[in-house]
């Protein structure tokens, strides 16, 4: 059933146009990267049509707004964790604003799963957020893996049923792993599979 919508013209065409806006942020200044970060960060434990929202209410807060305007603007736009999410994204700011670019970028570019590891240093951010990150910032060898996701896996027979919620480490890398066989032999990049799964499920390409 995949293989029919990656083949299906209409569909392609979309998601390897949302790949190219993928592509082009690789190459974007840090604000385009942090801003990136912090979609990442409200996405987590969220819909990403919520945490759309609140990023674009934010607007340029994200740069130089205080916790308390953070906060209070992630409220008024009915955004659910406001306190938790406002504290991440001033801790994001102070620990990795302006370093992005210039220490994940290199790494990332030699080794993805590395770039991972140390993006799972910065307080909210997990290995979903942070394949999420690096997929929209260039890079396409990292699985997303949500519930989408992993509904997909599961109606296919490719794994088990369980709770996407609680995924573990160990779990979320053989999970990669399954999902790269699938990608392999769909003659597609982990990254771009995950579009065009998305699209199956939700019939949007929004991520």
């Amino acid at each position: 059933m995949l293989r029919s919508l990656v083949q299906d013209p209409k569909v392609r065409v979309r998601v390897l146009e949302r790949v190219e806006e993928f592509k082009l942020n690789n190459s974007a200044d840090e604000k385009v990267w942090f801003r990136e970060l912090v979609l990442c960060l409200l996405t987590a434990n969220s819909s990403f049509i919520s945490a759309f929202k609140a990023l674009t209410c934010l607007g340029d807060k994200i740069y130089y707004g205080t916790e308390d305007e953070i906060r209070s603007i992630l409220k008024s736009c009915k955004y659910r964790f406001y306190n938790l999410k406002a504290k991440y994204i001033i801790m994001a700011r102070q620990d990795v604003y302006g370093k992005l670019k210039r220490e994940i970028k290199p790494i990332a570019d030699f080794d993805q799963q590395l770039a991972r590891e140390i993006l799972l240093k910065i307080k909210g951010i997990g290995m979903k957020e942070a394949s999420h990150f690096l997929r929209n910032v260039g890079y396409f060898d990292l699985a997303i893996i949500d519930r989408h996701v992993v509904d997909f896996m599961i109606r296919i027979g490719a794994i088990g049923k369980l709770n996407a919620k609680h995924l573990s480490k160990k779990h979320y890398m053989l999970f990669e792993e399954i999902l790269r066989s699938i990608a392999s032999n769909l003659n597609i990049s982990l990254g771009v599979l995950d579009l065009f799964i998305w699209y199956h499920e939700t019939n949007t390409i929004v991520k």
